[in-house]
């Protein structure tokens, strides 16, 4: 078969490029890893595109593993070491600092001692071989004055008053010449200017608090008199009696009544017993019955078989009870109210383990009850685990069952706020932060819409920031999360009282540091020496200085158990971090805590003026009022109980 070749006609081989230089419709590859720029203009674009997505998130990954790099290593923290050292007595186990932090008060194990700050050497000792103090309650009297309630390990409950540098023991408060006859006191604390004692008493069935009051002004003449006339080593002072106010015991379980019609209820009301209290109800002793056995038969397979016994079974005794001495607070007028200064406790709230309602006592009254009956009950929806009170007194914090946070206002009489915790681990230990150590003020800030700040504790380790306002969403920063390790759990959580936003965290590991509130971030790291640690990792003892800007914290030196043990005693030693001398925590210094408090409570003395105050604020809100509603509707639904 013929085949007609245009003769002078080459076809190129495919990797020559010479032949086709002027044809830009056709082109070869040599390499299918390395495509030739010469595609076309779609061709082109699209490969672009993918090059900037690729290198795009390649961009993303690296930083991504640069981030992940940065928490693995250890961050660098500047490191602040105590200024000085000092020794101190066989176990000390508790500390607490003078108002004017001239002073520092050590319960030990042969007694109480007096330190002077500024010389940091013991100037007086109440000495005593067979008792060990295990808690210090303080109180400053003015006058170089200060009061002392303390608990030992034994459950005894002493009365000092310190005057002048002498130290003398003025009543021990569960004096008995039967040592088996002794009531155990479990906790014993003072109110902050003195004026009013309590001490929770136990004894083989049975606990209860009493409430005392103390004669500060006939004990100023006794003890000017005492220092001019007794010897300079006595120890002992007579005084005068102290009066006990009343004895709170447990509220009892309501049982069947024999009161027959409403009527009779509102006449018993009347007589001063508080709706909700659960004392006067018209549910009869059968009806509890018949309420008890429709709940067991219907949840018979979640009873154990010692609860399904029918047998009238005793109702557990609490175990503890928690109390704050409050000041005055509130638009209304308290019915046989006693006039009482501004720094005067008039009442004092409490609850007890297990119970679900804050109980509030008024301390000022002029009708004595034989039997103390509460004035006001704050309802909660589960058990109370724990609570804390602002510096004014105007806020009353409760942690909850179920990781629930629900925070009183006393000033009208309801919830500021009620705040859900992250996790599943209860709530055990909560502070509040003064106004003056908030970084920023809010806008709408003032009396009646004050920024709320607390760290809490709770039982796993975990430490939480939470801020909180009237009208406005809560905000929940995680300091340290739930740790793997169980030594690294928190033990302290304290807001650093002269520090805007800072917080001191003690770790069960023995790591001390300084934490910022908002961004849940380490500022500094505390060292001891490296021959000491903490004297007590579950327990640390310490106490913040506002005035000196000091932290005080024992430590115990690192000796083989053995050579405790030889000794009887361990070496321990108390170290003083001075903030003051760091210029670092220069931004974060308050001038004088606690003022924004005096100055709200000073500026409403009267209800007129209360009452402008609050239609201001309402006015000068509606917005931001306005602008939350959806978002409250919204939420409505969506937290409904079905």
């Amino acid at each position: 078969m013929a085949v007609n070749v245009t003769p002078g006609l080459e076809i190129p081989e495919p990797s020559d490029y010479s032949s086709c230089e002027d044809d830009h419709d056709v082109t070869y590859f040599t390499d299918l890893h390395q495509p030739d720029n010469n595609l076309p203009e779609p061709a082109r674009t699209i490969d672009k595109l993918l090059k900037n997505h690729v290198d795009s998130a390649w961009e993303v990954i690296s930083k991504q593993e640069k981030i992940e790099k940065d928490a693995q290593s250890p961050r660098q923290f500047p490191v602040l070491n105590a200024t000085k050292e000092m020794k101190l007595p066989a176990r000390t186990n508790c500390i607490v600092c003078s108002e004017d932090g001239l002073y520092l008060f050590l319960g030990h194990a042969h007694g109480l001692s007096v330190i002077s700050t500024s010389t940091l050497t013991c100037v007086k000792t109440w000495q005593n071989e067979r008792v060990e103090l295990t808690s210090i309650s303080f109180a400053s009297l003015g006058n170089v004055t200060h009061l002392l309630c303390t608990v030992d390990d034994m459950g005894i409950a002493r009365l000092f008053v310190h005057h002048m540098e002498n130290i003398y023991l003025i009543k021990i408060i569960n004096e008995t010449e039967d040592i088996n006859q002794r009531n155990i006191c479990a906790k014993f604390e003072v109110s902050r200017r003195g004026d009013f004692g309590a001490a929770v008493m136990m004894s083989s069935d049975s606990v209860w608090l009493d409430v005392y009051r103390f004669p500060q002004d006939v004990w100023f003449k006794e003890l000017e008199t005492k220092q001019a006339t007794q010897s300079p080593w006595a120890t002992e002072a007579k005084l005068s009696p102290i009066v006990l106010l009343m004895k709170i015991k447990p509220p009892e379980i309501p049982a069947g009544t024999s009161l027959k019609s409403p009527s009779e209820v509102l006449q018993k009301t009347e007589e001063g017993t508080i709706i909700g209290s659960g004392q006067n109800h018209l549910i009869s002793s059968q009806q509890w019955e018949n309420q008890d056995v429709a709940f067991r038969k219907m949840f018979v397979k979640y009873l154990s078989s010692s609860s399904m016994r029918p047998s009238q079974q005793k109702a557990e005794v609490p175990s503890n009870c928690t109390c704050h001495f409050l000041l005055h607070e509130g638009f209304y007028s308290i019915p046989g109210e006693m006039k009482a200064a501004k720094d005067i406790p008039i009442a004092m709230c409490l609850w007890w383990n297990g119970s679900h309602n804050l109980l509030q006592y008024l301390l000022l009254k002029k009708d004595k009850d034989s039997e103390p009956r509460p004035d006001v009950l704050w309802p909660s929806s589960q058990e109370i685990l724990c609570s804390a009170v602002s510096a004014c007194t105007r806020f009353i914090v409760l942690g909850l069952d179920g990781q629930l946070v629900t925070i009183w206002d006393r000033r009208f009489g309801c919830p500021f706020a009620n705040i859900v915790i992250p996790g599943d681990s209860a709530i055990c230990r909560m502070k509040l932060l003064l106004q003056s150590q908030l970084s920023v003020t809010h806008l709408l800030q003032g009396p009646f819409l004050p920024t709320l700040q607390l760290v809490l504790t709770c039982r796993s380790g975990e430490c939480y920031s939470v801020t909180a306002s009237r009208g406005e969403d809560t905000c929940t920063v995680p300091l340290i999360e739930r740790p793997a390790d169980p030594s690294s759990s928190v033990s302290v959580a304290v807001p650093v009282p002269f520090l805007k936003c800072l917080v001191l965290l003690m770790q069960r590991n023995g790591q001390v540091s300084i934490w910022e509130m908002e961004d849940g971030a380490p500022m500094f790291i505390l060292n001891l020496p490296h021959t000491h640690v903490l004297s007590s990792l579950r327990e640390p003892v310490y106490v913040l200085e506002p005035i000196q800007q000091n932290l005080y914290i024992t430590g115990n030196r690192k000796t083989p158990l053995a050579k405790v043990t030889d000794r009887g005693e361990d070496e321990s030693s108390l170290f003083i971090f001075s903030f003051s001398e760091c210029s670092l925590m220069d931004l974060y210094r308050v001038k004088t805590p606690a003022v924004a408090e005096k100055d709200t409570r000073a500026t409403l003395s009267g209800l007129e003026e209360a009452c402008n105050f609050y239609f201001q604020e309402r006015a000068d809100s509606w917005k931001e009022r306005n602008r939350n509603l959806p978002f409250q509707w919204e939420q409505l639904p969506k937290h409904v109980i079905k």
